[in-house]
């Protein structure tokens, strides 16, 4: 029943629309969906670039001999880490982080890590060995032959990173990507520098890691930050809210609810700066790609000036600034991937979350 002293322009806007609610979960979902098929997209294009592609399998093979330089300085370091990220240390590391997701009460949180991190294990064999094969152009000698792309030891510290990111609290987060950012990209160097694995398998391993991530958080995983960035709708007092026609208090069945007043942001928060530092963390990633992409060129271009073809003599041929270039590459574009994929995902939290939920405050009035 419409009450006649009651106008339409009266009527509160938000009042107008009950239940409405913002919809930024949803945009987020959707775009946790699209960098997951990115990933995806990105480990096959990896592969074949650097696998399949006679020219892209000289490169990596000059980046296998620069490694050479490198493990001078870091390789006993390096086999350390290798030893420690063990399979037994793997999972002893995911179950403290899920127990830890349990503990606060994160039930969702710790289903989902705990999928994602199954996921990006399993997939990575299924890839390896199942999948994904290496074309014989003579440079696969010490592998004997076999496909050596994901890295396996670079998807099981990945793995934890997103772990880590995924049970982790917004205030948080942006630490969390951080941290699991340098574990990533640790192995991911240790296992170049040691020549356990190509700059390609460990770019694709971080790129796959990022992609189930993504989906987890695509399928809901932050869903419980998503229902707290929004105030349940109040309704007005009737004492409070008078038809303009008559200034009497309107009765009860009159009453529309009302929605959430605006929310008013705290000094010095950019709208969309829901983790500052995972933004800080995404900017060097891709400088460090930007870097990584004019060493990959000039590595393409020695390449190709040393013959172009994936032989001994090709790689022979660049000599020791040629294949320190090709490493340097490697190295850098490990930690662009690491950089990147862990800022980006931890990017995906909702603002107000983000924010920690206490630096905003509804209008008085």
């Amino acid at each position: 029943m419409t009450n006649p002293n009651l106008r339409p322009e009266s009527i509160p806007d938000g009042a107008r629309r009950p239940g409405a609610a913002p919809r930024q979960g949803g945009r987020l979902r959707l775009l946790a969906g699209v960098l997951a098929l990115g990933c995806f997209a990105g480990v096959i294009g990896v592969w074949w670039l650097s696998v399949a592609n006679p020219t892209g399998q000289a490169m990596e093979q000059a980046a296998f001999a620069g490694s050479l330089i490198g493990a001078r300085f870091v390789s006993d370091h390096a086999r350390s880490l290798l030893h420690i990220v063990s399979l037994p240390a793997a999972i002893g590391l995911v179950l403290v982080v899920l127990v830890g997701a349990l503990w606060r009460g994160s039930r969702r949180r710790a289903l989902w890590a705990a999928t994602a991190v199954v996921a990006i294990n399993l997939s990575t064999q299924v890839l390896k060995y199942l999948v994904l094969w290496r074309p014989d152009y003579g440079l696969s000698q010490r592998f004997g032959g076999m496909n050596t792309l994901p890295s396996g030891h670079t998807a099981v510290a990945a793995s934890a990173a997103v772990a880590l990111i995924l049970v982790t609290r917004p205030q948080w987060r942006s630490g969390a990507a951080g941290a699991g950012a340098l574990l990533a990209a640790a192995m991911g160097y240790s296992t170049l520098v040691c020549q356990w694995h190509r700059p390609g398998d460990v770019i694709a391993a971080l790129l796959l890691a990022t992609a189930w991530g993504s989906l987890a958080v695509a399928g809901g995983a932050w869903a419980d930050e998503e229902e707290t960035t929004a105030e349940p709708a109040r309704t007005q007092q009737a004492s409070t809210l008078r038809g303009p026609a008559t200034g009497q208090p309107l009765p009860p069945q009159a009453v529309l609810p009302q929605a959430p007043a605006p929310r008013r942001r705290m000094p010095g928060r950019a709208l969309g700066q829901r983790t500052p530092g995972a933004a800080i963390l995404l900017g060097l990633g891709i400088l460090a790609g930007a870097a990584a992409l004019v060493l990959a060129v000039l590595n393409w271009q020695g390449v190709m000036a040393a013959g172009g073809t994936p032989t001994p003599a090709t790689i022979q041929a660049l000599g020791r600034t040629g294949t320190f270039i090709a490493y340097a590459a490697g190295a850098v574009g490990t930690v662009a991937v690491a950089c990147t994929g862990m800022g980006a995902l931890a990017l995906l939290t909702p603002r107000e979350a983000g924010q920690g939920g206490a630096l905003t405050r509804p209008y008085a009035g």
